[in-house]
């Protein structure tokens, strides 16, 4: 099956890919353009932000780590 352009860049942005992302892929002069291929879903909005706590969660531990804090504390103790 052939697939044109245009649903190339719709499978990228639907797969995840990233406005930047599909800029290099799809050989795009600037941002903006790709832009129109990304339309994140609630599903992925809400991955986004869980994968952002589990950084900021483990930064935090780092974080306590550094500062002598027991391992056994919860991180909402060191927020």
């Amino acid at each position: 099956m052939r697939h044109s352009r245009h649903t190339y860049g719709t499978r990228l942005g639907e797969s995840g890919a990233d406005a930047f992302t599909i800029m290099k892929l799809m050989g795009h002069s600037t941002v903006v353009v790709s832009q129109r291929y990304v339309h994140p879903s609630p599903e992925f909005v809400e991955k986004a932000v869980n994968r952002l706590e589990a950084l900021n969660d483990e930064e935090r531990r780092r974080v306590g780590i550094k500062l002598g804090i027991p391992a056994d504390i919860s991180t909402a103790a060191i927020q």
